[in-house]
């Protein structure tokens, strides 16, 4: 091989290896980049909180009641008090509890397809009159006032009056009752009809209204609903809250209380009580946790093993590049052999 030949394919071979060792760095930093996002994918999922599922125990609650006069009392929340009255006595607790009471109450019945009638008779002496049903209507002001005797209705019909107005003060029953009051005027009762029904309550309605639930409109209107109201005792939770004493067995269960202004110690029983509701919130949430927890970690094993894969397509790349360079740098040598066997029998030529 002449001189220029050997120079021309030594300064090839220099090229190609420059272009392999290039490559080679631009492999490298390839895996480099594949590395960073493997550690960043590994600290993702190492700084994920693992969904736990709830426990029962979590939403159980101890909850006290208290038996007084034969009725159970469920207490409602105990929290901490220091509270001393005016006898020196000290409340240690302020506690809301659940009670049954008998209250009288102004209730409003919607009856639908009520069956109103105007009946007018024949006869000129019967005035006419309203039914409901079966049953016929007093007007209200027809009713002895007067009549001071204990068999007298009137002071009944004004007790259930009364509380139907402070129940319900924005019906036309209880403007016309109020109106009445007031002014001591029989004429508003004129617009006040009564019955009893068949559970033996009085029921009140207004002849005509501003709103169509009154007598007249539902004769106009068989479809119409009719408003009438009743008052009676009605059995209800009430919710009372007081100072008390309770006293505590060594495990921290409440055995015993004495509220405020009594001298009654009452025996607490204890319950356990589980919110079924927030319970199953709880895990519908977990479940749901649960599956996204376990897609973004499928999403991140995915991603880890195509990053894997392309790291070993690139080692195999690399090696490939790796065997190139070994074979560049050995004809490298080879034809560096020759160039130096050439110069010197060049040189030898010239000594001779």
């Amino acid at each position: 091989m002449g001189m220029a030949a050997s120079q021309a394919r030594w300064i090839s071979l220099a090229a190609r290896k420059t272009n392999v060792e290039y490559e080679g760095q631009q492999i490298n930093q390839a895996r480099t980049a594949l590395a960073n996002e493997t550690s960043a994918l590994w600290n993702q999922l190492y700084n994920m909180k693992v969904p736990t599922a709830p426990s029962t125990t979590d939403f159980t609650t101890t909850e006290y009641s208290f038996e007084n006069g034969g009725a159970v009392n469920t207490i409602k929340e105990i929290q901490d008090a220091d509270y001393t009255d005016s006898d020196g006595i000290h409340y240690n607790s302020y506690v809301t509890y659940y009670t049954r009471v008998d209250e009288y109450t102004g209730i409003r019945n919607a009856i639908s397809n009520p069956q109103v009638q105007y009946v007018s008779p024949t006869d000129p002496s019967i005035d006419p009159y309203y039914m409901v049903g079966t049953r016929t209507l007093v007007c209200l002001d027809t009713v002895d006032r007067d009549d001071p005797s204990k068999s007298s209705p009137w002071g009944t019909y004004k007790a259930q009056l009364d509380q139907i107005a402070a129940d319900w003060p924005e019906s036309q029953l209880a403007k016309d009752w109020v109106a009445y009051r007031d002014s001591g005027s029989p004429a508003t009762l004129s617009n006040i009809y009564f019955w009893t029904d068949i559970n033996g309550d009085t029921n009140y309605a207004s002849r005509t209204a501003s709103t169509p639930d009154s007598l007249d409109a539902c004769v106009s209107d068989p479809l119409a609903t009719l408003h009438s109201y009743y008052a009676k005792y009605q059995s209800q939770n009430k919710e009372v809250s007081k100072y008390a004493i309770i006293e505590y067995e060594a495990q921290g269960r409440a055995t015993s209380i004495q509220f405020e202004g009594s001298s009654a110690v009452f025996a607490l029983s204890a319950s356990t009580k589980t919110d079924d509701a927030a319970y199953q919130d709880a895990m519908n949430q977990y479940n749901y946790d649960q599956a996204s927890y376990e897609q973004k970690v499928q999403d991140i094993n995915a991603r880890t093993e195509q990053i894997q894969t392309e790291d070993r397509t690139l080692e195999l790349r690399l090696k490939a590049l790796d065997t190139e360079q070994n074979a560049l740098q050995t004809e490298m040598e080879a034809v560096h052999k020759i160039i130096s066997k050439n110069i010197e029998s060049t040189f030898k030529t010239f000594e001779s």
